[in-house]
């Protein structure tokens, strides 16, 4: 019987924890993505981290990964204060220096779910294979 890959750590909820994070979750997915599917995975997930330590908040940051047989699936949580995510994601008015960050997450990964209140969301990266 074989065992899905899963990543699943706690970090500070700080910059640094957030940094070690983001390499740790691009190294697990690596096994599975390269080039702009990478990348994108790595900077949304890097985007979601970053907004848990500016606008979340709490002591610790919770990182899941795992495969669902189609898709690589991030999920990432905080403890501290959640928002109400927007229904529609648009791009910031051009010039704007801040408020890139839900419309990079939507842009460089398949899918985006937010859940309790706005302390974790999920991030979707379908796997190459299952695009054809």
């Amino acid at each position: 019987m074989s065992r899905t890959p899963h990543f699943s750590r706690r970090f500070p909820c700080s910059a640094a924890g957030a940094r070690e994070a983001r390499t740790l979750v691009a190294g697990f997915a690596a096994k599975w993505l390269s080039g702009d599917d990478l990348i994108g995975f790595e900077l949304g997930a890097g985007e979601a981290l970053a907004n848990c330590v500016e606008h979340g908040g709490g002591p610790v940051l919770s990182v899941d990964c795992w495969l669902d047989g189609r898709r690589l699936i991030a999920e990432i949580r905080h403890q501290g204060r959640g928002f109400n995510p927007p229904e529609c994601v648009n791009a910031p008015p051009q010039g704007a220096p801040r408020g890139y960050g839900l419309f990079i997450m939507h842009e460089v990964v398949d899918g985006v779910e937010f859940m309790d209140g706005g302390t974790g969301l999920r991030l979707f990266k379908k796997l190459p294979r299952a695009r054809r």
